[in-house]
């Protein structure tokens, strides 16, 4: 997660340096530059309130009745501002197009692909940011819900752990040099099974709050 705090700060920079460059040049390139630098301030901030949390460990007194985790900011970060870059871009084709201003039909249809363009980025970047306070698992005494599925109940539920899956790459010499990190139970006889690399949480954090909260249903029934 580290690399998401030093993404962001050096997008940040950039930004902000290229935003001062284009003040008296072009001023509204230089304000959309400043304001992905302060987006960019403001997700590196939240980040790295993320990565403090991960020191946390939880145990049977300091855990809470419900244990709600989301993506971290990380992947959403990068992915914003890889989308702010192509605005940015965009806005200046745009800039450059109306400056050269004629009534042909190529300036007719520049103006219209980058504008459906700009719009369709601008939705695509409202949708990760509301990825942000999106609760992807819940997980309580009654049992884990994942997403907006039922809550599934502890009395159904079996084997829940956190697995790691290796893939290999065949063009290295190192068999196992990628893995990712899976939420796996049973309901019933079905097998669930959740990615959790983007999650605001380790997976060591998430196999403690799987045991604590399973010790709670199990001392609640006996």
């Amino acid at each position: 997660m580290k690399f998401g705090i030093i993404f962001c700060t050096i997008v940040g920079l950039c930004a902000l340096f290229a935003g001062i460059y284009y003040f008296k040049l072009l001023f509204p390139v230089s304000l959309i530059f400043i304001i992905v630098a302060l987006i960019n301030a403001v997700f590196a901030y939240k980040e790295y309130n993320i990565q403090k949390s991960e020191k946390i460990i939880y145990d049977e007194i300091t855990t809470p009745k419900e244990v709600l985790i989301k993506y971290s900011p990380s992947s959403i970060i990068i992915a914003i501002s890889i989308y702010f870059i192509f605005i940015i871009l965009g806005v200046f084709i745009l800039y450059l197009t109306i400056i050269n201003y004629d009534s042909s039909i190529i300036f007719i249809g520049t103006i219209a692909i980058v504008s459906g363009l700009l719009i369709f980025i601008l939705i695509k970047i409202i949708i990760q940011t509301k990825d942000l306070s999106k609760i992807i698992i819940s997980i309580n005494e009654k049992g884990i819900q994942v997403k907006n599925s039922p809550r599934y109940l502890w009395n159904e539920i079996s084997v829940e752990k956190i697995t790691t899956k290796y893939i290999r790459n065949p063009d290295s010499k190192h068999q196992n040099n990628v893995y990712s990190n899976y939420l796996y139970f049973f309901h019933g006889s079905t097998k669930i099974e959740l990615n959790i690399d983007d999650f605001d949480i380790t997976d060591f954090q998430l196999a403690q709050v799987l045991k604590i909260f399973r010790n709670r249903y199990n001392s609640n029934t006996l």
